[in-house]
């Protein structure tokens, strides 16, 4: 229906391309080691740069030791003020080096923090956890070396306790091995006792992780996937992963990840959510996961998402006039003059304004270029 439209958006990749020279692509070897009873990892990464170099500068976690065991290399470190205890390490090696092993273990344990009940991604939030509930990594935890002005792919074979289940990005070649070579700005490692339902459909394996046996529950997330995959497929092009995961958080979440969603107990168990905030997740895999966003220059994806999933989905059923008006209403009541802003100016939800223009004012945008431009 309103394929070419969006078929112009698909050039944004390129267009940004041509502004800007798109980072290098750093791969990540991973071998994982995780103990969540002692909230510990121990982890050998091989790395591969895109070109020999003599030196380079890497952050990981300040409670992890790392050690380097290349001939010749020398590695220094010292502390750096973040929101996690960090460590810069400095690797100088006897001769030009692309491939070289950094082991490393430790234990990572924040505790959850409240946020605003407006807060995008749920009220509770952490960097990492590694406990006896479950695991969750990622970039903002520094649980793997992070290199500047880097995108990356990996391989990551992960070992855990019996019974544990792992969920990252793209594939699981093997049992809780997974790789996704399409280049990444995260790595995101989410382990815990689950329960794996798996399904394959016309366009991406169906994959669904949950804390207890639901089979009704799992089978209607099946069928959703494979519905909303197809869809987006045939409106969009090709989906960019090896499968899409509905991943059961321990805690209270509405996360959306490169090839999967990690949501709450609560939250997946609402009867709409299915047919809302998933289908959202889900089209996140085109704009945001897939064609990243710049957030120097604004968050385009949220307003974009929302147009081809929430309104696209009202607009199917014949009320998608209802939810424009609804959208105009909603920036009415909370974005007073004083507080409007550029789109270009809009990173992330935290609050009633933020949301109002980045995700009603951009969706509305889109619908005035679909109407200027025609289906």
């Amino acid at each position: 229906m309103i394929r070419q439209i969006f078929c112009l958006l698909c050039l944004l990749p390129v267009w940004i391309a041509s502004a800007a020279e798109t980072p290098p692509t750093l791969h990540h070897q991973l071998k994982v080691q995780l103990s969540p009873d002692q909230g510990h990892l121990k982890v050998q990464d091989r790395l591969t740069l895109t070109e020999p170099v003599d030196q380079l500068t890497l952050l990981l976690h300040g409670d992890l030791k790392a050690e380097i065991s290349e001939p010749g290399a020398k590695i220094s470190s010292k502390s750096v003020r973040s929101w996690v205890p960090l460590k810069q390490y400095s690797i100088r090696f006897s001769q030009p080096t692309q491939t070289f092993t950094l082991e490393y273990q430790g234990r990572i344990s924040h505790d959850l923090s409240r946020l605003s009940k407006d807060y995008a991604g749920g009220r509770d939030t952490t960097p990492g956890l590694i406990s006896s509930q479950g695991v969750f990594l990622s970039a903002g935890s520094f649980w793997y070396p992070q290199i500047e002005d880097h995108l990356l792919s990996f391989t990551l074979d992960v070992s855990l306790p019996n019974g544990w289940s792992s969920v990252s990005q793209g594939n699981e070649t093997a049992t809780n091995r997974w790789q996704e070579t399409l280049p990444q700005d995260d790595i995101y490692l989410i382990a815990a006792p689950f329960r794996v339902y798996n399904r394959e459909t016309p366009v991406a394996k169906a994959q669904v992780f949950l804390r207890e046996k639901d089979d009704a529950l799992a089978d209607r997330y099946l069928n959703a996937t494979a519905d909303y995959l197809q869809l987006y497929e045939k409106l969009l092009g090709s989906y960019p992963y090896a499968k899409f995961a509905l991943v059961e958080n321990f805690w209270e979440s509405g996360y959306g990840m490169p090839s999967f969603t990690l949501l709450g107990p609560q939250v997946i168990r609402l009867p709409f959510i299915i047919h809302t905030s998933y289908p959202h997740e889900i089209l996140h895999n085109w704009w945001g996961n897939s064609v990243f966003i710049d957030y120097s220059s604004g968050n385009w994806a949220e307003g974009l998402t929302s147009y081809l999933a929430d309104h696209l989905l009202k607009e199917q059923q014949g009320s998608g006039e209802d939810y424009r008006r609804n959208s105009l209403q909603k920036y009415a009541d909370y974005v007073a003059e004083s507080e409007d802003f550029p789109l270009t100016e809009f990173r992330s939800h935290h609050g009633d304004v933020s949301q109002a223009v980045g995700y009603s004012k951009t969706l509305m945008f889109f619908h005035m270029l679909r109407k200027k431009l025609g289906d």
